[in-house]
């Protein structure tokens, strides 16, 4: 189903992505990332741009509706411990999430798109972000730098390493979970350890604060809902016989409906605050909302269902579940219709989740995801210039 010319791309692709994993850069810290992509593309015959800091855009293509295409090229704040020849030369760097793989896919399309623009009407802008792992995220900054102006439609894709390598899918509506964070800082009063009635210990209030929490989704939140609350840090004291003065807690918390995630908020500063006062400490809440829900639409997830049907069969389609994960793709779909697909690409050779610091996928299905990918975009255009046409012939 994939053609010669995109299968003959197969050795570049993967060359691209193991340079790209051999040299990681964290977010907004991709500088020699964003000019391995800007040397790509120019040598393509391209004219990119740089946009959202140490990000990259461009333009393919002279009419026609323009549709956005998206890579995230970051990586994790993870020393990678994998014996690949490839492997990071970064200490404390490390592609664990598929992002190299991403950035390849996109540079690929870079490379036939204009071929296949050359055989229909349309218009691709492809962007290449930072920072999708860091906090308020990268999307933000490309869409202040104008990514979105004249974009009529939106896409991008994400390689999933606990999927059947070639399987590809999407979900109607909501795909992925509100990203919360919280940081919750107990302030009481030290002292010796043998006189704890001399003190205000902030390590049992900590400890029963843990333990309600526990009780806002169990029992606060109603079954048919979802809700994910984790602490994931805590941090008091360093000495044997001192009682300390301050503990502080990290945690995210993962919803998919708005009304639920205001819900675990109002409960979770209600514990904080209560459960200090009973104890005689005084404690604070921080509470930062992260990336919104992934929202696909209706039209184009059709659109892109039936692009995987004729173009990777009926077999490569699959039904994907919602996920806790975050995803800040999801803003360039709070302002255009589009979809954000996953794209299957286990290896038993690397049974390892994502974020894993062993964590790799199969490269063999990279050609298929620039082959969706430019389907896809050649897709929505053809969508988005049919509707245009049928919007002026009523104007007329």
């Amino acid at each position: 189903m994939i053609p010669d010319n995109i299968l003959a791309l197969a050795p570049e692709i993967i060359q691209w992505r193991r340079h790209l994993h051999a040299h990681p850069e964290l977010g907004y810290e991709e500088y020699d990332t964003q000019q391995f992509i800007l040397s790509t593309l120019r040598s393509m015959g391209h004219h990119p741009k740089v946009a959202g800091d140490t990000g990259v855009v461009v333009d393919i293509g002279t009419s026609g509706p323009m549709v956005l295409a998206r890579a995230d090229i970051d990586a994790l704040p993870i020393t990678e411990d994998s014996q690949v020849d490839y492997r990071s030369q970064r200490e404390g760097a490390m592609h664990a999430c598929g992002h190299d793989g991403h950035t390849a896919m996109l540079l690929g399309v870079a490379r036939v798109l204009p071929y296949y623009l050359g055989k229909h009407s349309g218009r691709a802008r492809l962007i290449f972000q930072p920072a999708e792992e860091r906090h308020p995220g990268g999307a933000l900054k490309m869409i202040r730098d104008g990514v979105l102006d004249g974009v009529v439609r939106v896409t991008g894709l994400h390689l999933q390493s606990e999927l059947p390598a070639g399987k590809i899918g999407a979900r109607l509506g909501v795909q992925s979970a509100n990203s919360d964070r919280f940081d919750i800082v107990i302030e009481g009063k030290g002292g010796h350890g043998s006189a704890p009635h001399h003190t205000i210990d902030p390590i049992p209030v900590m400890a029963q604060m843990i333990m309600a929490m526990q009780t806002i989704v169990s029992r606060q939140i109603s079954p048919t809902d979802a809700a994910v609350l984790t602490i994931s840090a805590v941090k008091s004291g360093s000495a044997y016989n001192a009682i300390p003065s301050r503990a502080e807690l990290k945690g995210t918390v993962r919803t998919f409906k708005t009304d639920v995630q205001d819900k675990v908020i109002e409960r979770l500063r209600q514990i904080v605050e209560n459960t200090a006062a009973t104890f005689g400490a005084h404690a604070e809440l921080q509470y930062r909302k992260g990336y919104p829900s992934v929202v696909n639409s209706q039209e184009e997830w059709k659109i892109f269902k039936a692009v995987v049907e004729n173009f990777a069969g009926r077999d490569a389609w699959i039904d994907v579940d919602e996920r806790m994960g975050g995803e800040d793709f999801a803003y360039y779909l709070q302002q255009r219709p589009g979809v954000f697909w996953n794209l299957g690409a286990h290896d038993p050779q690397y049974p390892y989740p994502h974020h894993h610091n062993q964590f790799n996928f199969a490269e063999s299905v990279m050609p298929l995801g620039v082959w969706i990918m430019v389907q896809t975009i050649l897709a929505f255009s053809a969508a988005s210039l049919s509707l245009s046409d049928t919007q002026g012939q009523e104007a007329f």
